[in-house]
C-alpha cells in the first residue's frame, strides 16, 4: 500500500493560499456544471482561525501548495444528532495540474493515520447530493452512503450533501 501523504499543519499564513486554491477549484465546479462550492464563500480569515486550531494540513512539493485538507474531530453542522467523535474530512483538495497521482487517497489515509491516533476508528465527510463523481470515488475509497441532509446555510453550492462513513481497522 502506498504511503500516507506528505502532509504538515497549515498556520495562519498558509489561509490565503488555502482559500485561492478553493476559489480555484471552486470556479472549476461552477465552469463544468458541479453544484458544490462556490468562489468567495469560504473566507481567508475563516481558514486563517481554523489552521490556528490545527484543523487544516497542507502538501507542498518545491514550495508550492499543491493539496490540502481540512480534519475535525466533531461536526454538528453537517451530522446534526448523529455527531459522535470521529475523522470528519472536509476542504480535501487536490491542484489541477496534480491529479491523477493518487493524491486524494493518500490524503484520505493522511486522515485515517492521525484519526486512529486519537483513538477513533470512524473516519467521516460528505460530497454534494448531485456529485455522482465524487459520491463514486468515495465509494471506491471505502466509504458508505449513511444518509443524505441539509447543507449549512452559510454555503450556497448545493444545499443537499451525502454523509459518508468508513470504520478503520485498530492500529
Amino acid at each position: 500500500m502506498p504511503e500516507a501523504a506528505p502532509m504538515s499543519p497549515a498556520t495562519a499564513e498558509d489561509a490565503e493560499e488555502i482559500a485561492r486554491l478553493r476559489n480555484r477549484l471552486a470556479r472549476w465546479m461552477v465552469d463544468n456544471g458541479i453544484a458544490q462550492w462556490l468562489p468567495g464563500e469560504y473566507p481567508v480569515a475563516l481558514v486563517g482561525a481554523e489552521a490556528a486550531r490545527g484543523e487544516w494540513f497542507v502538501w507542498r512539493d518545491g514550495g508550492v501548495l499543491i493539496a490540502a485538507v481540512r480534519l475535525v474531530w466533531r461536526d454538528p453542522d453537517f451530522w446534526g444528532a448523529d455527531d459522535a467523535e470521529a475523522g470528519y474530512i472536509h476542504g480535501l483538495m487536490v491542484a489541477p495540474e496534480h491529479r491523477g497521482r493518487d493524491l486524494g487517497a493518500r490524503i484520505i489515509r493522511f486522515c485515517a493515520d492521525r484519526t486512529r491516533a486519537r483513538g477513533l476508528t470512524r473516519q467521516r465527510l460528505d460530497a454534494a447530493a448531485e456529485n455522482h463523481i465524487l459520491r463514486k470515488y468515495y465509494a471506491a475509497q471505502g466509504f458508505t452512503e449513511i444518509r443524505e441532509a441539509t447543507l449549512p446555510p452559510r454555503f450556497h453550492g448545493t444545499d443537499r450533501v451525502v454523509l459518508f462513513e468508513k470504520e478503520l481497522p485498530r492500529a
